[in-house]
């Protein structure tokens, strides 16, 4: 599985003044239950305490059970945010969290091949963490027709973003100014009269530009309930990912799994059943459920899966669906 990272970070968890585990988005399971990542031995704990886990901006502390939990000396509940150093105390149990930076010459060793199109037939690769188009000489790739700056490609890992300096089309959707959006091969992006696409690339990037087709529907869904959320484990390829779904995203994808009847796992849910199971009525307007959405592809994106592939608006919209491959497994715990 990928590493996963945080703005070039790695977090770590210790317990107590030994072994230390890393914080991923899927999350560590602290508890009595003896399958729980880090076990606590006080039977006033519950089977499952806690979830350390890594959000979109650092990693958190989800309190789940009956015991006292204190974050730097002080009592908390529900979701916390956690900083370099933070130590937390459930019970007997003494944890400490840890930040460790990735350098910028590693991420160039690990940075994979990308290979991009112009609307006139060309194509242009680049490996290297940043890589930028625009019309001035400053540019790594300069189309004239371009202001300078236009386009800024980040590669990290398996995964590549796109951040533009103006309006801003990919696969159709509008892009707001400065903001990151995740690209997939065989994306399309539009600047103007300007269009690109992303032919091959990440760890799926073989080193040839005939094929762009690969796996972007699930094998198999799984989604374990908890009492704060719950975690996906999704399987795409040969390779299982967990992503821990706070509230409403996991009631999201609770109900793009188990839809009312008659649809099924994989179908196209309209979103006035998505509006009364996650929020009990409709709210106002649609920018709540897209902004909901929005952050959903975030986590899965966070894992190194395809949230743009994974979660499909059907044209036009109105409707969502979890992309399943026909024969995929789905269950919900």
């Amino acid at each position: 599985m990928a590493t996963v990272t945080t703005d070039g970070e790695l977090w770590w968890v210790q317990v107590g003044d030994g072994a230390a585990r890393r914080i991923t988005p899927g999350g560590l399971l602290v508890g009595r239950f003896p399958r729980c990542d880090i076990v606590i031995r006080s039977p006033q704990s519950s089977r499952r305490q806690a979830l350390l886990y890594l959000g979109d901006e650092g990693p958190r502390v989800a309190v789940m059970g009956r015991a006292p939990v204190e974050v730097n000396g002080a009592a908390v509940e529900g979701d916390v945010e956690l900083d370099d150093g933070s130590t937390i105390v459930i019970e007997e149990l003494s944890l400490r969290v840890s930040r460790e930076e990735v350098s910028e010459g590693a991420a160039e060793q690990t940075s994979a091949v990308w290979v991009l199109e112009d609307g006139q037939g060309g194509m242009f690769s680049f490996s290297q963490p940043t890589f930028r188009v625009g019309g001035s000489d400053g540019d790594d790739l300069r189309i004239e027709r371009l202001p300078d700056g236009a386009l800024e490609f980040r590669a990290r890992d398996s995964l590549l973003e796109v951040r533009a300096a103006g309006a801003l089309e990919v696969d159709g959707e509008a892009v707001e100014e400065g903001e990151a959006r995740r690209l997939r091969r065989g994306s399309k992006l539009a600047f103007g009269e300007v269009e690109l696409r992303v032919v091959t690339g990440g760890e799926l990037g073989t080193g040839s530009t005939m094929s762009l087709e690969t796996e972007r529907e699930a094998r198999s869904a799984r989604l374990e309930f908890m009492p704060r959320g719950g975690r996906l484990h999704i399987r795409v390829g040969d390779e299982e990912r967990s992503v821990y779904l706070t509230d409403r995203r996991c009631d999201f994808i609770a109900v793009l799994l188990q839809p009312p009847p008659p649809l099924a796992a994989g179908d196209y849910v309209p979103d006035e059943h998505l509006w009364a199971r996650v929020w009990g009525k409709q709210p106002a307007g649609k920018k709540t459920l897209h902004v909901l959405l929005h952050r959903l592809r975030k986590d899965l994106d966070r894992v190194g899966l395809d949230g743009s592939a994974l979660l499909e608006r059907s044209e036009g919209g109105g409707a969502t669906r979890f992309a399943l491959a026909p024969d995929a497994e789905v269950a919900l715990e």
